[in-house]
């Protein structure tokens, strides 16, 4: 019962005083907020540190248990342990990591954007072949057109094109405003359910 009812104390305490430090402009109020977001950080801190740990756990036991997975886990382990010890050695504002975020990881995330574009235009194809709506072919569209005015061209068609990516950028803000006002709010109830004890993920219960 212990166990139970102390994280979910803690939890509402803490969710409280921040709440009410961002409500009520009073300067102990502000200070208890601050000071429990500065150990929020830290906590998140040490959450990286042991999900970094626990991913060189997962490949060294792959490395060790499946032959067959080695270089994919070789791969990880190098590259895991490679930038953390750059960083380490000249800091976040060193030279190797700057070349490292730069010329490796920022072309390797515009890869993985590119890639999901080209996987929902193959996922809007296949849902095609299985159900033939409204909504699921006017996805396709979309996508396609999305994929065609990122595409540059010499001079041929650039107006229409620039016609159709103005068109398209209207919906497609609106559409992601809706996305971010739809996870503000949900974050805004997990917080309040936490909040008022309906929810404890930090306990058992």
């Amino acid at each position: 019962m212990f166990r139970r009812t102390l994280p979910t104390a803690i939890a509402i305490g803490c969710g409280l005083v921040v709440l009410m430090g961002l409500l009520i402009p009073v300067d102990l109020l502000v200070a208890s907020r601050q000071f429990l977001l500065q150990w929020a950080i830290v906590l998140g801190g040490f959450a990286f540190i042991l999900a970094y740990f626990s991913l060189l756990k997962v490949h060294i036991t792959r490395l060790v248990k499946e032959p067959k997975q080695k270089t994919t886990s070789m791969i990880v382990i190098l590259t895991a342990l490679a930038g953390f010890g750059v960083v380490v050695w000249q800091g976040t504002n060193g030279e190797w990591p700057k070349y490292l975020l730069k010329y490796v990881m920022i072309p390797g995330e515009s890869t993985l954007l590119a890639l999901t574009a080209v996987t929902l235009l193959l996922a809007g194809m296949r849902i095609l072949q299985v159900r033939r709506s409204g909504g699921t072919i006017a996805f396709v569209l979309i996508a396609v057109l999305a994929l065609a005015i990122t595409v540059p061209y010499a001079g041929v068609g650039l107006e229409i094109m620039q016609l159709i990516k103005t068109w398209i950028h209207v919906p497609a803000i609106a559409g992601m405003r809706g996305l971010l006002m739809g996870v503000a709010l949900g974050t805004t109830l997990t917080g309040l359910r936490i909040i008022f004890g309906a929810d404890r993920p930090h306990s058992d219960g």
